[in-house]
Protein backbone atom coordinates (compact mmCIF):
# COMPACT_ATOMS: atom_id res chain seq x y z
CA UNK A 1 0.00 0.00 0.00
CA UNK A 2 1.28 3.08 -1.32
CA UNK A 3 2.17 5.88 1.86
CA UNK A 4 0.03 9.17 2.33
CA UNK A 5 2.96 11.17 1.29
CA UNK A 6 3.84 9.09 -2.40
CA UNK A 7 -0.43 8.86 -2.92
CA UNK A 8 0.15 13.29 -2.52
CA UNK A 9 3.39 12.96 -4.40
CA UNK A 10 1.24 11.06 -7.20
CA UNK A 11 -1.53 13.04 -7.36
CA UNK A 12 0.39 16.12 -7.79
CA UNK A 13 2.15 15.24 -10.58
CA UNK A 14 -1.03 14.13 -12.22
CA UNK A 15 -2.02 17.51 -11.43
CA UNK A 16 0.85 19.08 -13.25
CA UNK A 17 0.10 16.84 -16.02
CA UNK A 18 -3.46 17.88 -16.44
CA UNK A 19 -2.28 21.75 -16.10
CA UNK A 20 0.23 21.49 -18.65
CA UNK A 21 -2.11 19.83 -21.19
CA UNK A 22 -4.90 22.04 -20.43
CA UNK A 23 -2.39 24.91 -21.07
CA UNK A 24 -1.11 23.12 -24.41
CA UNK A 25 -5.01 22.59 -25.86
CA UNK A 26 -5.13 26.58 -24.97
CA UNK A 27 -2.52 27.61 -26.98
CA UNK A 28 -3.47 25.21 -29.76
CA UNK A 29 -7.01 26.51 -29.93
CA UNK A 30 -5.25 30.11 -29.77
CA UNK A 31 -3.63 29.41 -33.04
CA UNK A 32 -7.33 28.39 -34.89
CA UNK A 33 -7.07 25.01 -33.98
CA UNK A 34 -10.79 23.55 -33.53
CA UNK A 35 -11.05 22.22 -29.96
CA UNK A 36 -10.70 18.53 -31.11
CA UNK A 37 -7.59 19.11 -32.72
CA UNK A 38 -6.27 21.20 -30.41
CA UNK A 39 -6.75 18.64 -27.68
CA UNK A 40 -5.51 16.04 -29.83
CA UNK A 41 -2.27 17.77 -30.88
CA UNK A 42 -2.34 18.50 -26.98
CA UNK A 43 -2.01 15.05 -26.28
CA UNK A 44 0.79 13.84 -28.70
CA UNK A 45 4.67 15.09 -29.06
CA UNK A 46 3.30 17.70 -31.48
CA UNK A 47 6.03 20.84 -31.41
CA UNK A 48 4.31 24.12 -29.95
CA UNK A 49 6.86 26.00 -31.37
CA UNK A 50 6.68 24.56 -35.11
CA UNK A 51 3.14 24.95 -34.62
CA UNK A 52 3.55 28.64 -34.04
CA UNK A 53 6.30 28.80 -36.98
CA UNK A 54 3.76 27.15 -39.10
CA UNK A 55 0.70 29.37 -38.22
CA UNK A 56 2.99 33.01 -38.37
CA UNK A 57 4.01 32.33 -41.88
CA UNK A 58 0.43 31.71 -43.17
CA UNK A 59 0.29 27.89 -43.67
CA UNK A 60 -3.51 26.85 -43.15
CA UNK A 61 -4.94 24.57 -39.66
CA UNK A 62 -5.80 21.82 -41.94
CA UNK A 63 -1.70 21.72 -43.65
CA UNK A 64 -0.78 22.70 -40.29
CA UNK A 65 -2.52 19.89 -38.58
CA UNK A 66 -1.10 17.69 -41.61
CA UNK A 67 2.46 18.70 -40.76
CA UNK A 68 2.16 18.51 -36.70
CA UNK A 69 0.82 14.87 -36.65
Amino acid sequence: MPSSAAASQEASALSEELDVFRWRVEQFRQLCFDEAEASDLAASDADLGQARHVVRIGCPPRLALQILS
